[in-house]
């Protein structure tokens, strides 16, 4: 709930992610700006954010598919870590939901999901999303260093305190990418409930192997650019299941995010410590303030 982004300022496609992350992925993802601080998404149905002045979702939501039943609501409980696999599929006709692999070539990068509600009476919480070997592709055009390809590790961390979003590379960062820059601000973790305002709800059973199946609750936003962003829960077990979006064309048009080992445990406080480059953290590439007047 990447959340996950891939609908950028630079018109680009974007994330996150939230995944979970996913919820870090959201459309709608022009920059914008509010005096010197603002930067991000103007869309993510609530998820990291409300801005009222702009049209969410941008454009008509089609149907749910038929069939499957009545959808169950889902939450996530107030802390978690979960393990997935993010697999990258340039394939524009190999799409989602993968039973269990895409059809064609892929990449693919494990990670982790680290979610925290600090407070459940002020809704303080923070998230971290650990991507360790393939990033997820949300830094605009192929000529900046972080958006040519998305072969090294990454961190998103989220922190109520901050409200911030900061990715944060590693030494097998492209040659010219910072250690640590701005991808959301004022910008904070998903609310537990965050798919209640996802518009397009259903149910569909999802193979996962040549004789195994399981039923999945989808929870889906269309954008007028970026297409799908959709996350599912096991409709048996409230678990995450999956998350999937398109991606930027010349990494990967398909991004399909597959949760497993999901455990409510409390996430180690170590998790949310940022490295000191953080604390000069400018914009990500692609997620430049797009206009100098306040907008919100």
């Amino acid at each position: 709930i990447v959340w996950e982004f891939i609908r950028l300022g630079m018109k680009t496609l974007l994330l996150f992610v939230l995944c979970p992350l996913v919820a870090w992925g959201w459309p709608g993802m022009t920059a914008v700006h509010n005096g010197e601080d603002a930067i991000g998404p103007t869309c993510t149905v609530g998820a990291h954010n409300w801005m009222s002045q702009y049209q969410c979702p941008n454009t008509k939501q089609p149907p749910p598919p038929a069939g499957g039943g009545q959808p169950a609501l889902h939450n996530w409980p107030d802390h978690f870590i979960v393990d997935w696999k993010f697999y990258f599929v340039p394939n524009a006709t190999d799409a989602p939901p993968y039973t269990p692999l895409p059809n064609s070539a892929y990449n693919v990068s494990t990670g982790r999901t680290w979610y925290h509600i600090l407070d459940p009476k002020t809704g303080k919480r923070n998230m971290r999303e650990t991507y360790d070997e393939y990033c997820i592709p949300v830094f605009g055009d192929p000529a900046n260093p972080m958006g040519a390809h998305n072969h090294y590790s990454c961190d998103f961390i989220n922190t109520m305190d901050s409200m911030t979003a900061f990715v944060v590379l590693h030494e097998d960062r492209p040659k010219g990418a910072p250690e640590c820059c701005i991808i959301g601000k004022p910008f904070h973790a998903p609310p537990p409930n965050f798919v209640d305002t996802m518009p397009i709800k259903w149910r569909a059973t999802v193979k996962t192997g040549a004789a195994t199946s399981v039923l999945v609750d989808w929870n889906a936003v269309y954008d007028e650019s970026a297409g799908i962003f959709n996350y599912g829960f096991n409709a048996h077990t409230s678990e995450p299941f999956a998350f999937y979006m398109q991606g930027v064309p010349w990494v990967s048009k398909w991004l399909w995010q597959k949760f497993a080992n999901f455990k409510q445990e409390v996430p180690p406080a170590s998790v949310w410590e940022v490295p000191a480059a953080c604390a000069t953290a400018k914009p990500c590439p692609g997620w430049a303030p797009s206009n100098p007047k306040p907008e919100f």
